[in-house]
């Protein structure tokens, strides 16, 4: 037998949850589908202040002894010396002041919990084998390695395994960006490292060749390190090389504990021209993820969904879901955003950002408050006088059919 729904939902990470959420909430019959098992490791652990309102609205607190509040982000280019420090508090205000470090594991889980409480229901350990959409003629029935379900409509969350991506043959990888990471937590910091980190609890970023190094410091004296490179094959050595070569990061790890083996993170970049369809959008990573330099990915994923629910429930309500042009809209939306961030994460591997703006200490002071709105997230205003300077130059770029271009 067929189980029937309104909206399936394929994957439980942030951009599946919050979907699902406000589905649920509005009287929508949602089934969320999600391959793993609550608790699961995740990586992707710094979020932005634009982020925060979607968290309140679905009534999850970010509190706990496995997160850390986070005042902004410190930037690093040793091999020159510069450094710089972009507080939220210093923006052109209309988002929070901070953020939160968290632990994703603990964090997800919530998300997906609140779905479950607004009425979602939540499979999880149960894989998707196939969705049989039918050009958007009829239902899509979704099955999985349990069961078939029928649903008027479905998201598509699977996150970097980008499923409908992949099926549909659109995945454009961007190669100028990071292609994969390394990365590991450590514990045992010493208490006035731990104490240092947390008193504004910001997120290291630190330039390297072909690349950058994270650290982020978690609760309970933790820290996560990761390095992004544009280089393929993915070695645990080359960020213990990377650590080593590093003056700050190796300070704070000093007499540090690793956590576990290495994990690595390939597939990195990419973008989904084809991002929707009759009765089937994809939303957070599946639609695109770019190199997380700027920590966007979270925010953009539960931003973007709650968009996608603003277009689709009246669309249910009224038998629309089947329109073609639906998500148009929205899609156009979300690309715009994703170029903000794109251009800013081209400028800095071309190293046109860094010592002209971004280390300055001479900075226009509505210059820099308007690049730390678009570090908190705030992508969509429009009296942004650096966004409007950044849109003239020649780092913008534009993510189509090929994905990545230079405009």
């Amino acid at each position: 037998m067929t189980e029937q729904y309104d909206v399936a939902v394929i994957g439980a990470g942030p951009s599946g949850s919050t979907a699902a959420h406000l589905l649920a909430e509005a009287g929508a019959r949602v089934l969320v589908i999600e391959r793993e098992t609550f608790p699961r490791f995740h990586i992707g652990e710094s979020l932005l202040p634009a982020s925060l309102d979607v968290f309140r609205r679905l009534g999850v607190e970010v509190v706990g002894k496995e997160h850390v509040k986070k005042a902004g982000a410190e930037f690093y280019e040793e091999a020159t010396g510069q450094f710089a420090t972009y507080l939220f508090s210093d923006q052109l205000g209309g988002v929070p002041e901070y953020a939160y470090q968290v632990d994703r594991a603990t964090l997800d889980q919530a998300l997906a919990q609140s779905a479950v409480r607004a009425g979602a229901i939540l499979h999880e350990g149960e894989r998707v084998t196939g969705v049989d959409l039918d050009g958007g003629a009829r239902p899509p029935i979704v099955a999985t390695d349990r069961g078939r379900y029928e649903a008027r409509y479905v998201l598509d969350a699977t996150g970097l395994d980008s499923l409908f991506a992949y099926s549909n043959d659109s995945r454009r990888r961007i190669e100028a960006f990071g292609l994969g990471a390394v990365f590991r937590h450590f514990g045992d910091l010493r208490p006035s490292i731990a104490a240092e980190l947390l008193a504004q609890g910001n997120i290291k970023v630190l330039f390297v060749d072909e690349g950058w190094i994270w650290a982020i410091p978690l609760g309970e004296g933790r820290l996560s390190v990761g390095l992004v490179t544009r280089h393929k094959g993915l070695k645990d050595e080359w960020l213990d090389a990377a650590i080593a070569a590093s003056p700050e990061v190796s300070r704070i790890l000093e007499g540090a504990r690793p956590e576990g083996p290495h994990k690595k993170l390939a597939s990195f970049s990419f973008y989904n021209p084809r991002a929707h369809g009759p009765r089937w959008s994809c939303i957070g990573d599946a639609a695109c993820f770019l190199d997380p330099v700027f920590s966007s990915g979270v925010t953009f994923a539960m931003l973007g969904s709650t968009l996608a629910v603003e277009q689709l429930l009246p669309a249910l309500a009224q038998g629309r879901e089947g329109d073609a042009a639906l998500m148009d809209a929205h899609a156009e939306k979300m690309r715009n955003g994703y170029e903000v961030f794109a251009t800013m994460i081209n400028a800095i591997y071309r190293r046109r950002l860094l010592p002209g703006l971004f280390f300055t200490t001479d900075q226009n002071t509505e210059l820099r408050k308007g690049l730390t709105s678009l570090l908190a997230g705030d992508v969509w205003r429009t009296d942004n006088a650096f966004l409007e300077k950044l849109w003239r130059s020649r780092l913008r770029v534009r993510l189509d059919d090929r994905g990545l271009s230079m405009v």
